[in-house]
């Protein structure tokens, strides 16, 4: 294992201080009734492929981009949608834990790498596979991904393959 001088020293100059920076960062989560308000939390999956299937929870701020997802991921898993971090947060506080999410980075109120980092803390969620699907796309913002607990990271524009069988991969 690398001493921590030598893995800082890897990095260009001043990454891991932003990267450490972003962990620092408050994160505001909705109580518990606004997000009753904002999302039926006991509602049917978007798309259900049985109850042997496994579940997918999307988690994108793009309404046609989460549709786009939704409905390809719903081709073999069974797939619940959020519009945002902090909405994907209370589903996950009332659901039982999903087998995999896949997570836009830049979203409003709660972002991926934050909603990532909270999911990590949390003993029932932790061992969560989180694939980010994200237009993000430089060193930083990668390391920042990996770092926040993502198996996979790819980047918009994707392939709905791609996406199937990374997610796919990790649902097992």
């Amino acid at each position: 294992m690398e001493s921590p001088s030598t893995t800082r020293s890897s990095f260009p100059a001043g990454l891991l201080e932003t990267v450490v920076g972003e962990l620092l960062e408050p994160i505001e989560f909705l109580s518990d009734d606004d997000v009753e308000q904002e999302v039926d939390v006991a509602a049917p999956p978007s798309v259900s492929r049985g109850p042997e299937a496994k579940v997918v929870l999307v988690v994108e701020d793009d309404d046609a981009i989460r549709e786009l997802i939704v409905r390809g991921l719903g081709t073999r898993f069974t797939v619940f949608e959020a519009a945002d971090g902090a909405i994907a947060h209370g589903m996950l506080e009332r659901m039982s834990p999903p087998d995999a999410i896949v997570c836009d980075v830049t979203m409003p109120r709660v972002d991926g790498l934050q909603l990532a980092r909270e999911i990590k803390k949390i003993e029932r969620l932790r061992s969560i596979p989180i694939v980010f699907l994200t237009a993000r796309n430089s060193t930083m913002d990668i390391v920042s991904g990996i770092n926040a607990g993502a198996r996979h990271y790819l980047t918009k524009p994707f392939k709905l393959k791609e996406l199937l069988d990374k997610v796919t991969a990790v649902a097992k």
